[in-house]
């Protein structure tokens, strides 16, 4: 007899874990689907995907370091627009273009590794942006979202027509409506 309990208690134990799992499962998979009904959760644009290449008038060396103090100057700026950042990645690779041109490995190395590294910054942040809309949003924190919104907007300004850019360009007014009237 004891074996029978203990053999039922073991399956009404991983009865009630099974209906626990499943319960939890269905929340999540709930609260998943009302956020994705309001804005696409997975469908964010990359920022960096173009290809660069030097400009053809000009020595491809001199225009190289042009650039990349270009790109530098901008890095300098990004703390303050986030547009810069994504410009400034985008003038290192010209600068590496340009330097590959000119037959300068050291530039190029250079330019490499100065844009991988602000590239791997910006994105960084950018997810970081994206994951703080979602739980300003989910937590109804209006300002957080309208400043979040606002950043994520900078950072997409060069992408143009995206399933993601227009919803953040739909949605602020709504959300600027809401953080202005929320206590």
């Amino acid at each position: 007899m004891t074996a029978g309990l203990a053999n039922g208690g073991k399956g009404a134990v991983a009865l009630v874990i099974l209906l626990t799992l499943a319960v939890l499962g269905w929340r999540l998979s709930a609260r998943e689907t009302r956020v994705a009904v309001h804005r696409p959760f997975d469908a964010h644009p990359k920022l960096f995907v173009e290809e660069a290449s030097c400009p053809a008038e000009g020595n491809a060396f001199a225009n190289g370091r042009r650039t990349e103090e270009l790109a530098r100057l901008r890095t300098d700026r990004y703390a303050y627009d986030p547009r810069d950042g994504v410009r400034a990645v985008r003038r290192y690779l010209e600068a590496e273009s340009c330097y590959r041109a000119a037959g300068d490995d050291v530039g190029v190395h250079r330019a490499r590794r100065a844009g991988a590294a602000l590239a791997a910054r910006v994105n960084t942040d950018y997810a970081a942006a994206r994951l703080n809309l979602l739980n300003a949003l989910e937590r109804e924190r209006w300002s957080v979202a309208l400043t979040e919104i606002r950043r994520l907007l900078l950072l997409t300004d060069h992408i143009g027509r995206h399933e993601y850019v227009e919803w953040l360009s739909e949605i602020i007014g709504r959300v600027m409506v809401k953080a202005r009237t929320a206590p």
